[in-house]
């Protein structure tokens, strides 16, 4: 069975699908709400393991309280192995507000007020004993990555990089990387300056996600594009996390690149035929 360690930071999403955003001091009515937990790391890990691999979640849980409790409990039930790496007892769960639109397909995001937690455990064992196929880092829990950088470079597998947006930290997580899957504000400078990047750093496979114009991959000199999946959108939320998850499974069980691309690009466009991040799991 496939075995995949997912490192990244974990939130609460209040959730909300309407029709169409409300004005300013405008209100409008829900077609559906949820509380459940987020972060792309962790939604990644979901479908990993929804799709029948063994997946884990390095993340920061923090404090005991009812989120961590409702996350963990979650987490238990979708089969995805919990390693608390927070070693800081005032640590809180962030809390975000995700607000998705039927009518556009788009969505609004305010993340919580909290920052990273800045002091985490020691997982050397973690990183180099359990056996893992793969491991896709996210962009957050930069403090444990950081700290951990030797023992990522050291992992035999892969090391898979879902880049969303352009950070301070981006480049010290490229470098970590041996196959980017960024989206198209990753790079602000555009595709090639983002293909240029990885050529300086000798990264052989890379691929570009760019919504409703489809996918640009790179491997190992060879080129392609694959066109997005024509779907009737419901709700986009959580697309990109679980095109990665998707993509991480499919590539330990094919050994193909570009194959585990087409079967993520399958499964993230269908899921947003459905509302939020786990209806179209259960289906």
């Amino acid at each position: 069975m496939s075995r995949a360690l997912f490192i990244g930071r974990s939130v609460m999403d209040v959730t909300a699908l309407v029709e169409d955003f409300p004005g300013p001091d405008g209100k409008t009515k829900a077609l559906s709400n949820d509380v459940i937990p987020g972060g792309s790391a962790l939604n990644a890990a979901v479908t990993f393991a929804h799709l029948g691999g063994t997946a884990a979640l390095a993340t920061s849980l923090g404090a005991p309280g009812p989120m961590k409790t409702m996350l963990t409990s979650d987490l238990k039930d979708r089969n995805v192995t919990v390693h608390d790496i927070s070693n800081d007892p005032d640590y809180r769960i962030p809390l975000s507000t995700v607000v998705s639109t039927r009518s556009l397909g788009a969505r609004m995001i305010v993340n919580g007020a909290g920052d990273e937690c800045e002091k985490v455990r020691s997982q050397e064992g973690l990183i180099l004993t359990e056996g893992y196929g793969l491991i896709q880092i996210d962009q957050y829990e930069r403090h444990f990555v950081a700290a951990h950088a030797d023992a990522l470079r050291a992992f035999e597998g892969p090391i898979i990089l879902d880049g969303g947006g352009w950070k301070d930290w981006s480049p010290d997580f490229l470098k970590l990387a041996d196959i980017p899957i960024v989206s198209d504000v990753f790079c602000p400078e555009g595709l090639r300056a983002f293909a240029n990047m990885c050529e300086e750093l000798d990264i052989q496979r890379w691929a570009m996600t760019r919504g409703h114009a489809g996918v640009v991959w790179h491997d190992q000199g060879r080129r392609g594009e694959i066109p997005a999946l024509e779907v009737d959108v419901v709700d986009s939320l959580g697309a990109g996390d679980i095109y990665h998850g998707a993509f991480c499974h499919a590539y330990l069980e094919t050994g193909s690149f570009v194959d585990a691309l087409n079967i993520a690009n399958q499964i993230a466009g269908k899921s947003c035929t459905h509302a939020g991040t786990r209806s179209w799991m259960d289906a």
